[in-house]
């Protein structure tokens, strides 16, 4: 059964100057949590098809690689995995008007079964809530300080 993380933030900037940030994998490090890798390694760098492998350290090492699977300027960034650990996440961008966005994250990941899944569970657990406040705050100052 999957765990499920949603988390909304209002980001004081246009729609396409938050996407364009988040839609950067070279900057992604700079403001999601516990992401201590990310590269290209197929497909376009955006929109369908694009692949990543990451590795997030969240208590433990968390390895994937990840595809865009569904994506719309401006609005939408779907990325799931293909290997490692599955996860998927979505983003969703609403234009609230000409200078605020509503960013919206829903995020599942399964963990293996037994005792290897239930010891990672375990190292996970506490920095879920850390993670998401952390990702959010940093999100929100790093788009809001961007010059143009």
């Amino acid at each position: 059964m999957p765990s499920i993380v949603e988390h909304s933030v209002e980001i004081a900037a246009p729609v396409e100057k938050v996407f364009a940030y988040v839609d950067d994998f070279h900057k992604t490090r700079e403001w999601m949590y516990g992401l201590d890798k990310i590269e290209h390694v197929g497909g376009n760098q955006h929109g369908v098809g694009a692949e990543y492998d990451g590795v997030m350290k969240v208590g433990v090492s968390l390895s994937s690689r990840i595809r865009c699977t569904a994506y719309e300027e401006n609005k939408m960034i779907e990325l799931t995995s293909v290997r490692g650990i599955r996860n998927t996440q979505r983003w969703t961008f609403t234009a609230l008007d000409d200078n605020r966005t509503l960013v919206d994250a829903c995020i599942s990941y399964s963990l293996p079964g037994g005792p290897v899944g239930a010891t990672m569970a375990a190292g996970i657990k506490p920095f879920v809530g850390i993670a998401v406040k952390h990702t959010s705050e940093t999100l929100v100052r790093n788009v809001e300080s961007l010059r143009g």
